[in-house]
C-alpha cells in the first residue's frame, strides 16, 4: 500500500435504520477502526451519532420532497468516495444494509486481505460476490439479538448479481444510482470477498422496512397504478421475499466457481449509451446455506 495514505475507509449514507447502522459500525470498526468510518446522516438523526460514536458523522439536511433523491445521493457519494482516495489506499462505499467480508478460511481481517495486492495485481476497482440473505422463519426461528452474530442465526441466502457492486475503489469513480454500476471499464470480481445484502435478514423487520421504502418510492415517483413508470425491485420486494422465505437450501456452500466464470465473461455497459459498466448475470432460483465458518464473521 501507499504509505502516504491510510489503509481503508468505509462510508455509508443513512436515514433511520438504527439496527443496520449498529451492525455496520461494529463490523467495520473492528476491521478498519472507527476513525476511518464515514456516516452521512440524512436529516441529522441524533441516534446516528450515538450509535456511531468515534466515527465521522456528517449531518445532511432532510429533504421531505425526495426530489431525484437516489440520483443526488449517489452523485454525492461518488464525489466523497473519489476525494477520499487521495487519503486512503482503498475506499469502500455502500448501503448500510450491506457488509463486505472476506472468507474466514482465507483471512480474518479486511486490511490484511487488501495488503496482498502488489503494483502488478492491484485492480482499480473491486467487486465482491453478492450473497443476499433470506430469512426462513420455519428453518431459522431464533431472533437476532445483540449477544449473537447475525450469521450465527441467519445463514440462508440466494445469489443476486445486482449486488456484485463495484464498491471498493482506489481511484476516482462515478457510481450509477444505487451503486450497482460504475464508470470503471476494468473488472475484478474478487475470488474471496462477499457482499452480504441484509434487506431480507428478518421477516418482521423486512415487512416493516419494505413498507416504508415502498411508500417513499411512491412519494418520490408516484404509485405504480397511478403512473406509467416501470416496476422496480422496491415495488415487488415483499412478494419476492415471501416466495424465497419458504424455500429449503439445496446445498451448504459458497463455491460457485462456474457462476464466477460466467460473471467474468459478462462485464458490459449498462446499456448502449450508458457510461456505466456492470457484470451480467441474474438471481439464483434456489437458496443455499452458508458454511459454519461464517458464523463468526458478523
Amino acid at each position: 500500500m501507499d504509505e502516504t495514505k491510510a489503509a481503508v475507509a468505509a462510508m455509508t449514507m443513512i436515514g433511520g435504520d438504527h439496527f443496520f447502522l449498529k451492525r455496520w459500525v461494529d463490523y467495520y470498526g473492528k476491521h478498519l477502526g472507527r476513525e476511518h468510518l464515514y456516516v452521512l446522516s440524512h436529516g441529522g438523526d441524533p441516534e446516528h451519532r450515538k450509535i456511531a460514536e468515534g466515527c465521522n458523522v456528517i449531518y445532511l439536511p432532510h429533504d421531505p420532497t425526495r426530489y431525484c433523491f437516489n440520483q443526488r445521493r449517489w452523485q454525492m457519494l461518488s464525489m466523497f468516495t473519489s476525494g477520499f482516495t487521495r487519503y486512503y489506499n482503498w475506499v469502500l462505499t455502500g448501503d448500510v444494509d450491506e457488509i463486505v467480508a472476506v472468507d474466514p478460511a482465507v483471512s480474518e481481517n479486511l486490511v490484511d486481505y487488501f495488503n496482498r495486492f502488489d503494483d502488478d495485481t492491484r485492480p482499480p476497482v473491486i467487486s465482491p460476490l453478492a450473497i443476499e440473505m433470506v430469512h426462513n422463519p420455519t428453518l431459522e426461528p431464533d431472533a437476532i439479538t445483540d449477544d449473537r452474530n447475525v450469521l450465527d442465526v441467519r445463514r440462508i441466502f440466494r445469489l443476486n448479481a445486482n449486488y456484485n457492486k463495484p464498491c471498493i475503489t482506489r481511484n476516482k469513480i462515478t457510481f450509477a444510482p444505487g451503486g450497482h454500476f460504475a464508470n470503471e471499464r476494468r473488472k475484478f470480481l474478487d475470488p474471496d470477498l462477499y457482499l452480504f445484502h441484509l434487506r431480507f435478514i428478518d421477516h418482521d423487520m423486512t415487512e416493516e422496512r419494505l413498507f416504508l421504502r415502498k411508500s417513499q418510492r411512491n412519494q418520490q415517483s408516484g404509485a405504480i397504478e397511478q403512473t406509467d413508470r416501470k416496476v422496480t425491485g422496491w415495488d415487488n420486494a415483499w412478494q419476492t421475499y415471501k416466495q424465497l422465505s419458504t424455500l429449503d437450501p439445496v446445498a451448504e456452500t459458497v463455491d460457485f466457481s462456474d457462476i464466477r466464470k460466467e460473471l467474468n465473461k459478462g462485464w458490459r455497459r449498462k446499456d448502449e449509451k450508458s457510461p456505466f459498466f456492470t457484470f451480467g448475470g441474474g438471481r439464483s432460483k434456489d437458496v443455499y446455506r452458508l458454511p459454519e465458518r461464517f458464523a463468526s464473521v458478523f
